[in-house]
């Protein structure tokens, strides 16, 4: 019998030996492939990535195998990796194409020289709350590069966008530091008219980095009024903007909803991209000079001037000399208080020294990345006593660990101070009167002409402080969905105060003080679902926001303080002293919800579908939430087979899109009416209605229905890219005040009774003249937009209304409103040239007089006074004579850009156009009107150089010429020749700008790398170059947007900067 142990171990023994030789089979087989595996050791790459546009190292690019991130490039673009033989490594910038390089065994360094991308389909925009790639983008968008806004010093970053956007019409119309001129997209979007000439704002909503920033409400109050008046983007530097993307069309920003209807713009910051910190400085010196002044008569020929004219005109010589006997400034020529030659021009105006500073220290990689931008910007206005400082320090940070999470901050600070001088900084009123006066008077005469003092000596202080945070938190559970929050805080601060010496305020002195604050909270919760079937791709988005805004202002006026050493605050006249809260106070609050889908086949065609409901504080009771529909498609049509072998074409699309958006307009008081505190009736306190406004339950928000269609094409490997789009924008429910029947007890009423539209059709082309890869690069862009407005409707279903209105000059030029022609127009005399002769004025054969000025006013025209046509032919000139005349908005405007290269060299200009429009040329009339009085201690213009009517020898006949007489000032209160509501003064306002040039050199690399620095350039640019026009008028920017030319502005300065921008 066999033994169980031995029986076991027999078995065990024959059972492991086959496994035993498998294993040695397999280890003899293995050790050549093991040797080979273990010879293919990791090869260790160095290199270098530069930019192919400018030679300079590129810091931050992300080198991978595969999808696996592996490093990134240092400041000095310098890498150094370790991979396989075989391995590609791939290199990614964004902005730039993707670069792919194979290791061998011998590859010990590379040098790898990275392009911009050159498929504009890739571009990511964005559309709605969404970002997506330009090729499944449906709404009509444009990007602007943060590089094409650098090397030119502003206050204000919306100046450097004139000419680079289509359908963008910007018009420096003041040239004050800090302040902002008109911003309109796609037409003017109100008819209302302030005192200044100028229309409700209604530029368009900017978000910075997350945070919406309304750069309509309440910036008018200090433009026009008693606050800082400093345009809070004048508070963003230019040095820290990565991009601007402006969105057009109902398709691009749908979701914006109430706040969006006027367009949107998106402003965002640079970031970190280099786990190596990069610094990065930029700072400039420049220069500011007031444009050529008038000319004006000086000393004994204005003397000469005026006695001549009273001798010629006066109705006898003995009423001439007691005239000139009586004005002391005319006949005492030996006085040296008199006898003077002031240009009281040079005394206000001035050269200024100025500069910029931007420091950025950034880096991080996909993970985390941070970035701190620090700016300080001064310049002193060409007025003196005005002048614009800047400080601000931004913050932001993004936090990725996976593709799943990511969480990206913000905070942003930034304060702007600015002195105004006597003036609001729209106006300077003080300095108008103090330009205007005659050059006998002496500086002196700052004693009894206070004006004169004004715009130096009062001390004035303005400052605006605005604080802003956001926080954007991504998460994808699963794969396709993705769940999000966007918190956004801002909270701005304004405050002004100036104080008025005694000797230039009637020896009263006073002290103004004014305090704002303004909040804006905002938060989007959204959830985002992308999946794909095949070619078929869906996008679902759907999102609920909340804001709450909120204003309070405080102003006080001390009046008789102590004296003009002691401002306050004790030591005044309590009895001409007031102050308190203003009546302009908001509290606003804003709810929608709505949603998105997103359908494309294979990027060929696409179709967008969004809805929203938007409710808000201001909407009448019956009113309700209103909804705001929009849907668009595009179609890519260069990925049809038919185009596939046309290598001619390298993109091609059409789009087109519908969509709704509103305004919130008005107030809560709007509604529900005003109630006041009234009398004591039995010691308690009564409340009452106010009866200048009856409440309107049915209050609206303004809306605009908007239809826009559009083409994109490139050609030739993207030599030439095109963008052409024609739209249709209907905006409804303007406010208007709307006078009551006596009967109901209530005067007014806020209605939603006025209509306009704007249509046109706008061009962008762009092309590079030179082939790729040559030292010499040569790349011109031209945009452009044509732009129609129409009246659709008036209050009470009327067709024409007029509003009187002066103007800050005095002049007094209605407006009237037509339907079916421009929103506005002026109501003007129309000028036929001037009477040769007495016996060429019209008689009327019935009654035997000449034409007549004015009904039984016995004023009869006679040689050298203007021909006015008598519209309704009854020999007599009057209100029944006034026709509709002249159109402000311009029709067309554009620019031109353009960018030389030649290996370190650069050469950039920017040109912007605006044609087809009429201006009222104001000052022009008030120059002559300086006639009409020689004894008035006026400014008087040479004005030789002129066409007017010039007496004979019987004084009764004379030349055929322009203008009428200017000198017989006994009849000119009777005719007002010179008047300004008259064709003779409305001129074509067309003009072409050169705004900058800037000369610009990039050292090499490899030269300032010895120092440390990774790359460096200086330029020298010159800004507002030179205006070319027909306009008589001393700008024809700088006017109201009524047309009208603003003699009492701040004239827009040249400069010249010299910078440099050093990357350490």
């Amino acid at each position: 019998m066999t033994n169980p142990n031995t029986l076991t171990k027999k078995l065990n023994t024959n059972v492991m030996r086959p496994f035993i030789a498998i294993l040695l089979l397999l280890l003899l087989c293995g050790i050549s492939p093991l040797g080979v595996l273990a010879q293919q050791e990791k090869i260790k790459v160095q290199g270098v990535v530069t930019s192919k546009v400018d030679n300079t190292s590129k810091a931050g690019v992300t080198i991978s195998v595969g999808k696996k991130v592996i490093g990134t490039t240092d400041k000095d673009g310098a890498f150094t990796v370790s991979v396989e033989p075989g391995a590609t490594l791939i290199f990614t910038f964004s902005g730039f194409g993707a670069e792919k390089k194979l290791v061998t065994k011998t590859t010990v360094r590379l040098e790898v020289v990275m392009a911009p991308k050159d498929e504009a389909m890739t571009e990511i925009v964005v559309q709605g709350f969404k970002r997506a790639t330009r090729e499944t983008t449906t709404g009509s968008t444009v990007v602007i590069s943060g590089k094409q806004l650098q090397d030119v010093p502003v206050s204000n970053v919306m100046e450097l966008l004139q000419g680079k956007v289509p359908g963008l019409n910007i018009q420096n119309n003041t040239g004050s530091p800090g302040s902002m001129g008109t911003v309109n997209l796609r037409g003017i979007s109100s008819t209302q008219v302030n005192s200044s000439g100028f229309l409700t704002p209604t530029s368009p909503l900017f978000v910075i980095d997350g945070v919406p920033v309304d750069a309509n409400t309440n910036y008018e109050y200090g433009f026009q009024g008693g606050g800082p008046g400093i345009s809070p983007l004048a508070l963003i530097p230019p040095e820290d903007i990565e991009q601007m993307e402006f969105l057009k069309d109902a398709a691009a920003t749908s979701q914006y909803g109430s706040r969006g209807a006027y367009g949107v713009i998106i402003v965002t910051t640079k970031r970190g991209r280099s786990k190596i910190p990069i610094v990065s400085y930029s700072g400039s010196f420049f220069v500011n000079y007031a444009p050529p002044q008038r000319k004006v008569m000086g000393g004994n020929e204005e003397r000469r001037a005026r006695i001549s004219q009273i001798l010629n005109y006066d109705t006898s010589y003995t009423n001439a000399m007691r005239l000139i006997n009586s004005t002391s400034f005319l006949s005492d020529s030996l006085n040296p208080y008199y006898n003077n030659s002031t240009d009281w021009q040079d005394l206000f105006f001035r050269s200024t020294r100025n500069q910029t500073h931007n420091v950025n220290i950034s880096g991080g990689d996909q993970t985390f990345n941070y970035k701190t931008n620090l700016n300080y910007y001064s310049e002193e206005g060409i007025m003196r006593n005005t002048g614009f400082k800047r400080y601000t320090l931004g913050m932001d940070a993004l936090y990725q660990p996976s593709e799943r999470f990511r969480m990206v901050t913000n905070l942003k600070g930034s304060m702007g101070q600015r002195n105004n001088g006597s003036g609001l900084g729209l106006e300077q009123v003080d300095i108008k009167k103090a330009s205007n006066l005659s050059s006998l008077l002496s500086p002196a005469y700052y004693a009894d002409f206070n004006q004169a003092a004004a715009g130096k000596e009062v001390k004035d202080d303005n400052k605006s402080i605005n604080l802003s945070t956001s926080l954007d938190i991504q998460y994808e559970p699963i794969k396709g969905l993705r769940l999000s929050n966007l918190f956004t805080y801002n909270i701005i601060t304004g405050s002004s105060s100036k104080f008025r010496p005694s000797f230039i305020n009637d020896n009263i002195p006073e002290y103004y003080s004014y305090n704002d604050k303004t909040y804006t909270l905002y938060d989007r919760a959204a959830i985002n679902y992308i999946r794909s079937f095949g070619r078929h791709n869906l996008n679902v988005f759907a999102f609920n926001e909340l804001s709450s805004y909120g204003f309070r202002a405080n102003a006080m006026l001390l009046s008789q303080t102590a004296n003009d050493q002691i401002e306050g605050p004790v030591g005044y006249n309590w009895t001409r002293t007031k102050g308190g809260t203003l009546n302009n106070a908001k509290d606003t609050r804003i709810h929608g919800y709505g949603g998105t889908i997103q359908y494309n086949f294979d990027t060929k065609y696409v179709i967008d579908f969004s809805y929203r409901l938007d409710g808000t504080s201001t909407n009448g009771p019956s009113t309700g939430y209103t909804q705001n529909p929009s849907i668009s498609a595009r179609w890519n049509f260069n990925r049809e087979n038919f185009f596939a072998d046309k290598a001619w074409l390298s993109y091609g699309s059409l789009r087109a899109s519908w969509g709704k958006n509103i305004v919130p307009t008005g107030s809560i008081f709007d509604v529900f009416g005003t109630y006041r505190v009234g009398n004591n009736y039995n010691d308690d306190p009564t409340v009452y209605i106010d009866w200048g406004n009856i409440p309107n339950d049915n209050f609206k928000p303004q809306t605009k229905t908007k239809f826009n269609l559009g083409a994109e094409i490139g050609l030739f490997n993207n030599a030439i890219n095109a963008t052409f789009e024609t739209y249709y924008e209907s905006l409804d429910n303007e406010v208007v005040d709307v006078k009551l029947s006596t009967e109901n007890g209530f005067s007014t009423i806020k209605s939603n009774a006025r209509s306009i539209v704007n249509y046109g059709f706008e061009w962008m082309i762009t092309g590079r003249l030179l082939p790729q890869g040559k030292p010499l690069q040569w790349t011109i862009g031209v945009t452009g937009a044509y732009n129609n407005m129409v009246l659709t409707q008036l209050p009470n279903n009327g067709r024409q209304l007029i509003q009187p209105f002066t103007d800050n000059d005095g002049a007094q030029v209605p407006l009237v409103y037509r339907l079916g022609k421009a929103p506005f127009s002026n109501l003007v005399y129309n000028n036929e040239g001037v009477y040769a002769s007495t016996a060429d004025v019209p008689v009327n054969p019935q009654t035997g007089l000449r034409m007549q000025n004015g009904r039984n006013s016995g004023v009869f025209f006679q040689g050298g006074d203007p021909i006015w046509t008598d519209i309704n032919g009854d020999y007599v000139i009057d209100e029944q004579d006034l026709v509709s005349a002249g159109n402000p908005v311009a029709k067309i405007n554009g620019g031109i850009n353009s960018m030389l290269t030649y290996k370190n060299w650069t050469l950039a200009i920017n040109a912007s156009y605006t044609l087809m429009r009429d201006l009222l040329n104001v000052t022009q009339a008030k120059t002559f009107q300086n006639f009409y009085n020689p004894t008035s201690p006026n400014a008087l213009v040479p004005i030789s150089e002129y066409d007017f009517w010039k007496p004979g020898a019987d004084k009764t006949s004379g030349n055929v010429a322009k203008y009428p007489n200017p000198f017989d000032f006994r009849r000119a209160a009777a005719i007002n020749p010179y008047r300004a509501d008259q064709t003779l003064f409305m001129e074509d306002g067309s003009y072409w700008k050169i705004n900058n040039v800037t000369f610009k050199y990039n050292f090499n690399r490899n030269w300032t790398k010895r120092m440390g620095i990774t790359s460096a350039n200086v330029y020298v640019t010159f800004n507002n170059v030179y205006t070319f026009s027909n306009y008589s008028g001393p700008d024809p920017e700088l006017v109201t947007q009524l047309g009208r030319d603003n003699s009492g502005g701040y004239p827009n300065r040249r400069s010249m900067a010299l910078g440099a921008n050093i990357q350490f």
